[in-house]
């Protein structure tokens, strides 16, 4: 009767290893999955602090040139269209704002590696009926809209009175 039982039951170990392979597969792969999107997450919010960064860089580089702000020389910034004036020991205050221009534009498209954003660019619009300049960057995330991820545009805005 011994000899019968031990027959029966042959075999049963290899069967309760095989199911928790396939478990723990599926476990790893959800792991993977996981550890992705958060990769990407973190890729995403290093670009929306770096956004926040430089609206923040131009409002304290028009609070330092004043004189250019009341001028009226950073009422119609737009990054790519900027130029250096190549002034060297002194810039005018409309200079200094083209300047200020440029270098936000080299800020804003550099590779993202070194800092930059994907695909970004940005403007400076005032508001004279309430007084306030609009910092705008746009930028390229990717982003997972249900099974499948896409890049889509991102803007963030600051409102800045002087």
């Amino acid at each position: 009767m011994m000899l019968n039982r031990q027959r029966t039951q042959a075999g049963i170990t290899l069967i309760e290893i095989l199911v928790t392979m396939i478990i723990l597969a599926i476990g790893f792969l959800g792991l993977a999955s996981v550890q992705l999107l958060g990769t990407r997450n973190i890729s995403n919010s290093n670009y929306r602090t770096l956004a926040t960064i430089y609206a923040y860089d131009m409002a304290e580089r028009m609070r330092a040139n004043q004189v250019g702000v009341n001028l009226g020389s950073y009422n119609a910034v737009i990054s790519s269209s900027a130029t250096d004036p190549a002034c060297s020991s002194y810039c005018t205050p409309a200079q200094m704002a083209d300047r200020d221009a440029s270098e936000w534009d080299d800020l804003l498209t550099a590779d993202p590696v070194n800092g930059g954003l994907p695909n970004g660019a940005g403007s400076v619009a005032y508001d004279a009926t309430d007084d306030v300049f609009t910092i705008a960057i746009r930028w390229t995330e990717n982003v997972r809209e249900g099974d499948i991820g896409q890049l889509q545009n991102q803007t963030y805005s600051l409102l800045v009175k002087m």
